[in-house]
């Protein structure tokens, strides 16, 4: 059987962290790398109240470690200080090493609110029948639709989602804005996260994708990512909070302009002070709460409702494993 681990970096995760682990365990999963971006956070002791899971803090260690032994750091090195991408990518690069130590098979990188989700079969079973020759896999991600305004542990309370557009009839768009009254679809990316197979020189080459040949590349929207994104008002909040007034560019370079129009507004509005102004982008954009108009937009496929994931963590024992 494939031994599939997964790689993610956080920061106060809060309650979902424990669902998060308890379920990707549940598949099948055999190693979870996970990155702590403060290393006092206090979600680490529970990460570490699971075997399969290894906890590593952005502490001194890990920064010395990774400046001195990564052959990504001279290209990402110096943005460590303010880019999170650029920690991300270092992250991955570092966990590849320990992924073969272990001896696993295959790593995929993903969130810390997002989940992999192969419908009813195992990890393990559904990479075991991936081609030799596949390299890379990259799964579509669907977006989540939260229901409600307040949501704690989004990985149990949210079901219903917006299906990646990549799946969709070319004019779903105009169908979405006058069912929904919503003028944008996605809120983040659309293109997905990735899986690789593990060799020694095995290299990320951004926070979706690995350094492998197109032709070595298997896109897929079954199975898939579940991206829970500003879930629960107050996780939005905290986001953005965390995020601070943050350039209109990733990585400071004007050559990359930032093209989330959502991810801008959001910042703006936090960094308004106006409280206000957030709690009604939550609503305009974020907030499904017209289950006449959802269930219209399920019917016509560009909604869907995927119980699995808050069904399976119900299941699971809540004793450490």
């Amino acid at each position: 059987m494939a031994r599939v681990c997964i790689i993610t970096t956080v920061r106060d995760p809060g309650v979902c962290l424990e669902s998060f682990i308890r379920y990707h365990l549940a598949l099948g999963i055999a190693h979870i790398y996970i990155f702590f971006d403060d290393p006092e956070d206090p979600a680490i002791q529970v990460a570490l109240q699971f075997s399969d899971v290894t906890a590593i803090p952005n502490d001194e260690a890990l920064q010395v470690q990774q400046a001195l032994g990564n052959v990504l750091y001279p290209k990402y090195g110096p943005h460590v200080g303010y880019e999170v991408m650029a920690r991300q990518i270092l992250n991955v690069e570092t966990a590849i090493q320990l992924a073969l130590d272990q001896g696993m098979d295959w790593i995929l990188r993903i969130d810390g609110d997002e989940l992999f989700y192969p419908g009813q079969t195992t990890a393990p079973n559904w990479f075991d029948r991936v081609s030799d020759d596949i390299f890379q896999v990259t799964f579509l991600n669907h977006e989540a639709a939260p229901e409600a305004f307040e949501i704690e542990d989004y990985f149990r309370e949210v079901t219903l989602f917006k299906r990646n557009p990549a799946i969709l009839d070319p004019g779903f768009y105009t169908q979405f804005q006058k069912i929904s009254s919503k003028s944008q679809y996605f809120l983040a990316y659309q293109n997905g996260k990735s899986a690789a197979r593990i060799y020694p020189s095995l290299l990320p080459n951004s926070v979706h994708s690995f350094d492998i040949p197109g032709d070595h590349t298997l896109v897929t929207s079954s199975p898939s990512i579940l991206h829970y994104l500003n879930c629960g008002f107050q996780n939005y909040y905290k986001k953005y909070a965390q995020l601070g007034n943050f350039p209109d560019y990733w990585w400071r370079s004007k050559s990359n302009p930032i093209r989330v129009p959502f991810h801008l507004t959001s910042r703006d509005a936090y960094c308004s002070g106006d409280r206000t102004r957030m709690e009604a982008l939550y609503q305009e954009f974020i907030l499904y709460n017209n289950p006449e108009a959802s269930q219209s937009l399920m019917e016509n496929g560009i909604l869907t409702r995927i119980c699995y994931p808050s069904q399976l963590l119900s299941s699971l024992s809540t004793s450490p494993v």
